[in-house]
C-alpha cells in the first residue's frame, strides 16, 4: 500500500476489495477479457500486475512481455505441479526463451483439511507409514527440522465431536511447492525438458514437494497422513 507503488490488477472475479489496489474486473460480453485487460494496464505504466488467470496464447505472450519490461507480474495458471507451470506456458505458445528469462518464482498449492483441536488423538506411529514417512522426507534440505523419525513418534488421528460435525477435521491450511528461476534453472528451460526432469532438478536443488510438505505439517499435528495421501494422490 505504498503509494509511489501503482498496483493494477484485472479479475474474474473481483473477490477482494484491497486498499490501495486498482481493481478491474473482466468483462467477456463488451469484448474486455483478460488479453485486452493486460493490454490497457501495460499502457498504464503501472509497477505491479496481477492477471487472476492466464488461458490463452495472447494473454500469456503479453505477460511474459510485460515481465520482460520491468513489470512485476502476479498470475495464476491450472497445473498439477509447480514444474507443470513451465510446461502449461509452453502449451499456450510460450517459447522457453522467454519463460526463463521472464519467470522469476512458480509456486503451486494444494489445500488440506486440519485436524479438530477439540477431539483430535495422538498415537503411536504404524510401523508402515514410518517407513513411508522415512522414504518421503529424506533428502529433506537441511534447513527444515522436524522431529526424529522413530517408532515412539505419535502422530494425528481423527475421531470427530460435534465441533467438527463428526468429521474430525476443522478448517483448512496450505501445502506448497515452488522453486526460483535462477540462472542454472533458466538455462535448464531453454533445454526444454520434461516436466518430470525440471521437477527432479528442483528438488537436487532444494525444492522441498508438496507432497513433502504435506507430511511436514503431519510432523506438525495439523493434519493427518490420511489426508496428505487424498490430496495430492499418492
Amino acid at each position: 500500500q505504498n503509494p509511489e507503488i501503482k498496483i493494477i490488477t484485472i479479475e474474474d472475479p473481483i473477490e477482494y476489495h484491497l486498499e490501495g489496489v486498482s481493481q478491474t474486473q473482466v468483462q467477456p460480453q463488451k469484448g474486455y477479457d483478460f488479453a485486452s485487460g493486460l493490454k490497457s494496464i501495460v499502457r498504464q505504466d503501472p509497477d505491479v500486475i496481477l492477471v487472476g488467470e492466464i488461458r490463452d496464447t495472447e494473454t500469456v505472450n503479453i505477460a511474459l512481455q510485460a515481465a520482460l519490461t520491468g513489470h512485476l507480474v502476479f498470475t495464476t495458471l491450472h497445473t498439477n505441479d509447480a514444474a507443470g507451470t513451465i510446461a502449461r506456458l509452453t502449451s499456450l505458445g510460450a517459447t522457453p526463451s522467454n519463460i526463463g528469462p521472464a519467470v522469476n518464482l512458480t509456486i503451486a498449492q494444494r489445500l488440506v483439511r486440519k485436524v479438530c483441536e477439540k477431539c483430535v488423538k495422538f498415537v503411536k506411529i504404524s510401523t508402515g507409514d514410518l517407513e513411508r514417512l522415512t522414504v518421503e522426507l529424506k533428502g529433506l534440505p537441511r534447513a527444515i527440522k522436524i522431529p526424529k523419525l522413530a517408532e515412539n513418534l505419535k502422530i494425528p488421528e481423527v475421531k470427530g465431536c460435534k465441533h467438527c460435525n463428526f468429521t474430525g477435521y476443522k478448517g483448512r491450511l496450505g501445502v506448497y511447492e515452488g522453486f526460483l528461476i535462477d540462472d542454472e534453472i533458466e538455462r535448464f528451460i531453454i533445454k526444454e525438458p520434461s516436466i518430470a526432469a525440471l521437477k527432479e532438478f528442483a528438488i537436487k536443488k532444494g525444492m522441498v514437494t508438496i507432497k513433502q510438505d504435506g507430511f511436514i505439517k503431519v510432523l506438525q499435528n495439523l493434519t493427518t497422513i490420511e489426508e496428505v495421501v487424498r490430496v495430492t494422490g499418492e
